[in-house]
């Protein structure tokens, strides 16, 4: 359980009246103690899924492992650029594990997952934040998947009388192969907890996706939210500076995001999507939160240890922020601390019911369909066609890597949507599976709820990133 819809209100109504988040926070305590009729629910209990990479210059990790697409020689294609990995799982993963100090947060435990990097170096960064840094022994750190676990972006394997290996399901291959210890610790942790727990996905999506579907009901009751940072509006163009970038942790895995949201018969387990409407605002020239020792203060008043933690994270960052900067102008901002924001917090944001789906994008290379001339050459790149494309930011004018993304994660705030949960090819076409239901009841945040509300984020930002 989050804190209750009197205390977070009053955190807004708090910081419109310039207190700090400690100081309503504070306050809000002698209001318990008093009495006050809003009151405290249970210490919010989360679980992190992370690609947390902070100082890494590594390969993204699943991808540069499993193919991301195929380009228009029908060959593979992956991102294996060595390179400065985003800072900003890192920095979440600091601000949870300080906030979890001042018992605001319980985390039961943290779970890297393949992504901004490789697998094995990400659980070195965790346990670099977690151990030497917040000297945390207490909170389990286990590795999750090494990469996505279905059969991905390739033509779907067959048995041999023609019938095609089915993803999704208890006997499909998604469920067949995605258990590995990160899902279990979660499942077990569901299973033994007190209360509700709320998940935290700021990574690729295929670990939450195999919890909820291969876990017992049991451990699924126990999810109070998954908050997960993917998805844009429907219609959206997802740019920083006007330069056009994905919604990279749908887009590495498809597939399970799809799974995820066709998870559960009758009563599904709460999601929340910080869509990229939100997320994105505070890393635009006008609006850049950047993590530096000009905007950032540290932790006040100081410590030997968060005096350390703090120059740790700024050095760490600032391989990534030049190389942001040079492609965008502007260090990088925030992005996941919007998830851990989420949960002290939500009345920061306008968070709204909407309808989530897959939408996605023309024909892969080994489609039937896939366009070629009189000399079996291809005409277009995969998933780019040249028209009535549904995929928004497709096409030559943003580079053929943007083209090839394969599937789109959309939030649609039209209640009388009734499209499908995957919208266009499916099955061994397209690689994800129909899943035969409507488009998913999601909560989606699209915005901070005023400007009020943006600044009170910043204000969380500064007082527990260090």
């Amino acid at each position: 359980m989050r804190l209750s819809t009197a205390v977070t209100a009053s955190f807004v109504a708090a910081l419109a009246i310039g207190l700090t988040f400690s100081e309503a926070l504070s306050a809000d305590r002698r209001s318990r103690d008093s009495g006050h009729p809003g009151g405290w629910k249970q210490v919010p209990q989360i679980i992190i899924s992370t690609d947390v990479s902070t100082g890494l210059i590594d390969t993204h990790g699943g991808v540069s492992l499993s193919p991301v697409s195929f380009n228009a020689d029908h060959t593979y294609t992956t991102d294996s650029d060595v390179v400065p990995q985003d800072i900003d799982d890192g920095l979440a993963l600091a601000m949870a594990l300080n906030l979890d100090a001042e018992g605001i947060i319980d985390i039961l435990a943290i779970v890297p997952t393949y992504g901004n990097a490789t697998l094995a170096a990400e659980m070195i960064v965790a346990r670099q934040i977690t151990r030497v840094l917040k000297g945390r022994e207490d909170i389990p750190i286990v590795p999750g998947a090494n990469g996505p676990a279905s059969q991905i972006l390739r033509p779907a394997p067959t048995w041999f009388d023609g019938e095609i290996v089915q993803i999704e399901g208890p006997d499909g291959s998604f469920a067949a192969s995605c258990v590995n210890a990160g899902v279990t610790l979660m499942r077990d942790l569901l299973q033994s907890a007190h209360g509700k727990v709320t998940l935290l996905a700021v990574g690729p999506l295929t670990d939450v996706a195999c919890l909820v579907n291969t876990a017992p009901q049991r451990a699924i009751r126990k999810i109070d939210e998954i908050i997960a940072i993917a998805s844009r509006l429907e219609g959206e163009s997802v740019q920083v500076n006007g330069i056009v970038v994905n919604d990279f942790n749908f887009r590495t895995d498809p597939v399970g995001g799809a799974l995820l949201l066709g998870a559960g018969d009758g009563a599904q387990v709460p999601i929340r999507l910080m869509s990229f409407a939100l997320t994105g605002q505070t890393s635009q020239t006008d609006d850049v939160i950047g993590f530096d020792a000009e905007t950032f203060p540290g932790r006040l008043p100081s410590t030997p240890e968060s005096e350390a933690s703090f120059e740790w994270l700024l050095e760490a960052s600032a391989p990534r922020n030049d190389f942001w900067s040079g492609i965008f102008g502007t260090p990088e901002g925030p992005f996941d601390q919007y998830a851990v924001a989420a949960v002290i917090a939500p009345d920061l944001f306008d968070c709204q019911e909407a309808l989530a789906y897959v939408q996605q994008c023309p024909v892969p290379a080994w489609s039937p369909d896939y366009p070629t001339d009189i000399d079996g050459d291809p005409t277009q790149n995969p998933y780019n066609a040249p028209d009535d494309n549904p995929c928004v930011d497709h096409g030559t004018d943003h580079g053929a890597a943007l083209s090839q993304i394969a599937a789109q994660l959309i939030v649609t705030l039209d209640l009388d949507y009734d499209g499908p949960l995957v919208a266009g090819t499916t099955g061994i076409d397209g690689n994800i599976p129909a899943l035969d239901r409507p488009a998913r009841p999601v909560t989606a945040c699209i915005d901070f709820a005023s400007d009020v509300a943006r600044d009170g984020f910043e204000d969380l930002l500064k007082q527990w990133t260090w």
